[in-house]
């Protein structure tokens, strides 16, 4: 489906569904798929999320990237978020700067052959 064809069955000949926010079932599901992480974390996410005006359907498109990412954690809910638990740590390189540390092992530099 094109994407005008999508935005005119969404805009439909009434109103859509309504939304109702899960925090307490987005938390139990966080928990299921991601065991390794804390229950009270994924909940400091979702409240600082709101904190700094999220939506709850952004929280809730987010919380989901989030939990499919074998390597993130839920503070990265919020972009540039400090961790409350552990302030003195600098904050882990985000994807983007992970493939751009990759990019240029992988390129050739000026005194080096390429692979």
């Amino acid at each position: 489906m094109c994407s005008e064809c999508r935005a005119a069955a969404r805009r439909g000949p009434g109103p859509g569904a309504e939304i109702h926010r899960a925090t307490a079932e987005l938390v139990v599901l966080a928990a299921a798929v991601r065991p390794d992480w804390a229950e009270a974390d994924v909940r400091a996410a979702l409240a600082h999320a709101a904190s700094v005006g999220m939506t709850w359907e952004q929280a809730l498109v987010g919380m989901g990237r989030l939990m499919v990412d074998g390597h993130a954690h839920p503070r990265e809910l919020v972009p540039d978020a400090r961790d409350p638990l552990h302030p003195a740590r600098p904050a882990a390189a985000d994807v983007a700067h992970r493939g751009a540390q990759l990019a240029r092992h992988l390129l050739p530099g000026p005194d080096r052959e390429p692979s």
